[in-house]
């Protein structure tokens, strides 16, 4: 598990053009999850809260979908755990930390400034979790868990099991760029977004685009911020873009903590922010969330990485990564007791996915693939 800032990377228009966009990206699902040889898996959008309930109920036979709503059905003798998703695409980034570029640049702010503090501050965070992770006897480690407890609304032992299939980390290395690459791909191949929209966006090829879009600059200069007597931004707090009871963002509540520090500041503040919930937060997913940024109701947010690229290069969202959030953490779940023990046995079923723009959408068409079978909208 990662322990230092120098340490590889293991590990960041209006509401209706976002509606349309992620149409068009149900649209272009239905024709184009059609890269295998065998049979067919149908899918259905579902907020992972509702998840659990609809495995319970039958109504689904499997869900793929990030934690603590994984370990939440397995703990809870409902669901178990067909593939993990480093089985399928071993330490791939999951969520990312954006910014929307009208705040960077808005005048009313020292955008820039105040994005460098939070990032200064997320890194902390994460610094912080990963030291209590690594101390399971220490108080930390008890305090990490009681906020965890707090934010997803999940018991103890939840968490606690969800913790085990988590890397957290900020650092965005080569590995991390390459993944975003495949990601992009993907879309491309399966006709989700297309070559003319990276044209459009003035980009000249997908490394092109990862590279411009992934912007590192406030990683690099996080070490150097200072801490702030005094709020920055009173009159105008960041508006904070996060997921419902995604443990994989754990980072921001952490860093939102007054107790952490033990000194009545959280980590914002010690920067000198003034961090609020975005209009909209908690989201159910990114997909949404991006709706959030093309309506400038979001600042800066903690989201997976696929929904920031697709919706970017399809609807022009204007955004950007400066950091990385997590890798790993997500999991394909079956109803407990179902006989279902290999992705064969998914044909012909019904799975549960965050929505098309999701990595737990792309991580479950590429495993499905690899044995032969088509991913299909069920109708």
């Amino acid at each position: 598990m990662m322990t230092g800032v120098a340490m590889e990377s293991k590990i960041i228009i209006a509401i209706a053009v976002a509606a349309v966009v992620v149409v068009g990206v149900v649209a272009a699902a239905v024709v184009l999850m059609s890269g295998g040889e065998g049979g067919s898996v149908k899918y259905i959008t579902l907020a992972p809260k509702d998840m659990k309930a609809n495995l319970a109920s039958g109504q689904i036979d499997a869900y793929i979908a990030w934690e603590p709503f994984v370990s939440d059905s397995v703990v809870g003798d409902v669901g178990e755990v067909l593939m993990w998703s480093d089985e399928i695409m071993d330490d791939h980034p999951c969520c990312v930390v954006a910014v929307r570029t009208g705040f960077l640049s808005e005048t009313s702010v020292n955008g820039t400034d105040l994005t460098n503090r939070f990032v200064r501050a997320h890194v902390d965070a994460t610094e912080w979790m990963l030291d209590a992770l690594a101390d399971e006897a220490g108080a930390n480690y008890t305090k990490l868990v009681e906020m965890a407890v707090q934010f997803t609304a999940r018991n103890e032992s939840v968490v606690k099991a969800a913790f085990v299939h988590i890397q957290f980390g900020y650092e965005m290395g080569s590995d991390f760029e390459e993944a975003l690459k495949k990601f992009t791909d993907m879309y491309i191949d399966t006709n989700m977004t297309t070559e003319e929209k990276l044209d459009e966006r003035g980009y000249e090829s997908v490394s092109d685009f990862v590279s411009s879009y992934v912007d590192d600059f406030y990683l690099a200069t996080a070490p150097n911020v200072a801490e702030s007597a005094t709020i920055l931004n009173p009159d105008r707090p960041i508006k904070l873009g996060y997921l419902l009871g995604d443990l994989h963002q754990l980072a921001q509540f952490v860093a939102q903590d007054k107790t952490v520090l033990g000194t009545d500041k959280s980590m914002f503040e010690k920067y000198g922010l003034k961090v609020e919930a975005a209009v909209g937060a908690p989201f159910a997913n990114g997909g949404a969330e991006m709706g959030g940024f093309a309506a400038g109701n979001v600042d800066i947010g903690y989201l997976g990485a696929p929904p920031t690229i697709l919706q970017h290069l399809n609807a022009g969202i204007g955004t950007k990564i400066v950091a990385q959030a997590n890798s790993e953490g997500s999991g394909l779940v079956v109803s407990a007791g179902s006989g279902i023990t290999s992705l064969s046995d998914l044909e012909n079923k019904t799975v549960a996915t965050p929505g098309e723009s999701s990595i737990q959408f792309l991580l479950l068409k590429i495993a499905l693939e690899r044995e032969g079978l088509d991913l299909e909208i069920k109708t």
